[in-house]
């Protein structure tokens, strides 16, 4: 879902993408062979780039559409990767990762029980110690600034805006896809639930997972209220 929402602030050239995976490696510093879950992983760019690594992925998305690119993609880079088809509401894993990643606002969907829910299951997917970075647009940067995009859709026939308004602590988006080729167009709505990183401190601490490092975008520069995003990096304590 987010990669449809918020693909143009992902920056998901080539080179953002080398960017972002060299980052998520230094952040995590995990040795090569760790089990890594890219959680919502979309089209596979990180997940992809994570096993070309050495990384043992397991990709889980709730898009049959986005894994189906994603599959094609690992198959002709020669890549294995596991891939599932799963709302991240309904994983089930038990110290199983040594690193659990959740990239480009993927996070917050839901209303805020199932959204605990979700941080709980990450929570005990993760081995002890295991780590957890989570990738979030900073809610105080987005009220500050204009969020309405266009950019063109992977598929390559279609075009995409998406319209953002901030109220309550709540991202009320619009998209409308249009294709190009056929003229059919699609619209719909999604809310987003945006945190702040005092409510984030929260919600992972209830979950037996502490904070690290907080970053403020895929540069490493250090988080404040006019950073982009929100990178938090935490770690799973003793339950």
């Amino acid at each position: 879902m987010s990669q449809d929402v918020f693909g143009d602030f992902s920056a998901a050239s080539l080179a953002g993408t080398d960017q972002e995976v060299e980052f998520i490696k230094a952040a995590l510093n995990l040795p090569a062979c760790s089990k890594i879950l890219d959680l919502y992983c979309g089209y596979g760019r990180h997940a992809i780039e994570l096993a070309k690594s050495g990384y043992a992925v397991t990709g889980v998305d709730n898009t049959a559409d986005f894994l189906s690119i994603a599959k094609q993609k690992a198959a002709e880079l020669e890549v294995s990767i596991d891939f599932c088809q799963c709302d991240m509401r309904e994983i089930h894993f038990y110290n199983h990762f040594d690193a659990v990643i959740n990239m480009f606002a993927a996070f917050g969907y839901f209303n805020d029980d199932e959204n605990s829910a979700v941080m709980g299951a990450i929570s005990r997917s993760l081995k002890p110690k295991g780590l957890f970075l989570i990738d979030l647009l900073n809610r105080e940067w987005m009220q500050k600034n204009n969020l309405n995009r266009y950019w063109r859709h992977p598929n390559g026939e279609s075009v995409v805006s998406t319209k953002v308004e901030i109220y309550e602590g709540l991202a009320m988006m619009k998209r409308q896809l249009i294709n190009q080729v056929t003229g059919q167009k699609m619209e719909t709505d999604f809310q987003l639930r945006t945190y702040s990183l005092a409510e984030m401190t929260e919600l992972l601490s209830f979950h037996h997972l502490q904070i690290k490092k907080v970053y403020g975008a895929f540069d490493g520069r250090t988080y404040d209220e006019d950073t982009p995003r929100m990178i938090i990096l935490a770690q799973k304590m003793n339950e």
